[in-house]
């Protein structure tokens, strides 16, 4: 058997981090690939008919762009960051514990016995915490590449040249996606701690259920 350092469920910083965000596999699912290429494909056909279209520059939208949104996704960051310190903090409650502490225990018995497992390879809360943690980066990456594109539309460079217009547009769609993927992962998060709830109550049903049988 493996020692428990050299297991890659325990792995540490970003290592781990990206192991299980691998395992889940996120890149493979349609939710990402098609929204992400939607987005791209309505910014290229926008881009040949913008001119017929609206008289705004690129530079004007990604200005209206990051206005209305950075607020949102600030705020959105810190909502982000203060449900992974609740998620964190259920590890302590007994109820919850004790699920993990089965799900281990028949994972243990299962490798002892040399047995194939049908069980994940992480547990419910490793990848629940895993893809919180996934959501605040990307958050945090996604509003710093606001601020830098707010900072650069403030200050209003002008230069002459049809590459700046090419430019600004691959800054439209570089938000546009990060927006995109932002909102997926809330998404899914909300529906992360909506399925350790109810993982919590199935757990308190069947105890409760056991305490019953055994008082008869």
């Amino acid at each position: 058997m493996e020692t428990i350092n050299k297991k890659e469920e325990f792995e540490n910083s970003f290592k781990g981090l990206f192991s299980i965000i691998w395992d889940r596999k996120l890149y493979k699912k349609p939710v990402y690939i098609v929204s992400g290429l939607l987005i791209i494909c309505i910014n290229v056909l926008f881009f040949f008919v913008k001119d017929f279209t609206t008289e705004s520059q690129y530079f004007d939208l990604l200005k209206i762009y990051v206005t209305t949104f950075s607020p949102a996704f600030i705020t959105f960051c810190g909502f982000t960051m203060t449900a992974y310190s609740l998620v964190v903090g259920f590890l302590n409650y007994g109820v919850f514990k004790s699920t993990i502490e089965k799900f281990y225990s028949l994972k243990i018995r299962t490798e002892q016995l040399g047995n194939d497992s049908n069980l994940p390879k992480f547990s419910v809360y490793q990848q629940a915490i895993a893809l919180f943690a996934l959501a605040i980066l990307v958050l945090l990456f996604t509003v710093c590449y606001f601020l830098i594109v707010k900072f650069i539309t403030e200050i209003q460079f002008e230069i002459e040249c049809k590459l700046v217009e090419i430019f600004n547009a691959i800054n439209l769609l570089i938000l546009m996606l990060l927006t995109n993927y932002s909102f997926i992962l809330i998404v899914y998060n909300i529906v992360n701690i909506f399925t350790l709830s109810q993982s919590l109550n199935k757990l308190i049903y069947k105890e409760e259920l056991e305490k019953l049988k055994k008082d008869k």
